[in-house]
């Protein structure tokens, strides 16, 4: 399950005023959860042939039920269509859970940077 943990902190601005609040994200935890949603995606598909096997197969019904199948063909259509459109959202809520990963990534390595050189400029400076 994909979590977010709020933070409660305190720090100062530069007139010192007192902020507070925040939150931590673990970016594997937000691409554990895209990876699952890919497998729901994907699970999609086989549904999807499944149906397309049934809706082309007179015999799926059997000897007596066999004018099912015609009955049901644009029901079926309508239903891959209907998981088109899921399998369509749900791959780019993966996407979208990767690039926030990685922009969660890139802002904390961008931080540790900025820091890193701050830290060395006082260093250098003392």
């Amino acid at each position: 399950m994909l979590s977010l943990r709020r933070v409660a902190r305190t720090s100062s601005t530069a007139g010192g005023e007192s902020v507070s609040g925040g939150f931590e994200v673990d970016a594997e935890q937000i691409r554990q959860h895209a990876r699952n949603i890919e497998a729901l995606r994907a699970r999609f598909g086989a549904v999807k042939n499944a149906s397309a096997h049934i809706s082309q197969d007179d015999a799926a019904y059997g000897l007596l039920c066999g004018w099912i199948s015609g009955i049901l063909e644009g029901r079926h259509t309508r239903q891959d269509e209907l998981i088109a459109y899921v399998e369509e959202n749900l791959s780019l809520v993966v996407k979208g859970l990767g690039t926030t990963a990685d922009n969660y990534d890139n802002a904390d390595a961008d931080s540790d940077t900025t820091i890193r050189k701050v830290g060395s400029q006082l260093d250098a400076a003392s």
